[in-house]
């Protein structure tokens, strides 16, 4: 029996009170970072995500900022949003060892 991958595409809308008036992206993400050297860690980005970042970074961030501490702001970001809610959901799914 041939195992068939079933791709399911879902979309979810937040809603946050986040106002970003007197906030650019740049001191949201192309500013400080906690970051003093590249991880150890290696992830990968589809070429079209890369190409956006790089780009960010060298427009926006008049390439001031390495594409691994863009990235890291953006998900230190992404959790603190998304906090609760994969709190929430890790606890819902997640099953006790003994």
């Amino acid at each position: 029996m041939k195992k068939q991958n079933r791709k399911v595409e879902v979309t979810v809308k937040v809603h946050q009170q986040l106002t970003y008036e007197h906030v650019s992206y740049e001191s949201l993400f192309l500013s400080d970072t906690l970051m003093e050297k590249r991880g150890d860690k290696s992830i990968y980005v589809s070429g079209e995500h890369h190409t956006r970042l790089a780009r960010i970074a060298s427009v926006i961030g008049e390439d001031k900022i390495p594409l691994y501490a863009l990235l890291d702001n953006i998900l230190r970001h992404h959790f603190t949003l998304f906090e609760e809610m994969l709190v929430r959901e890790f606890k819902d799914k997640s099953k006790p060892l003994f």
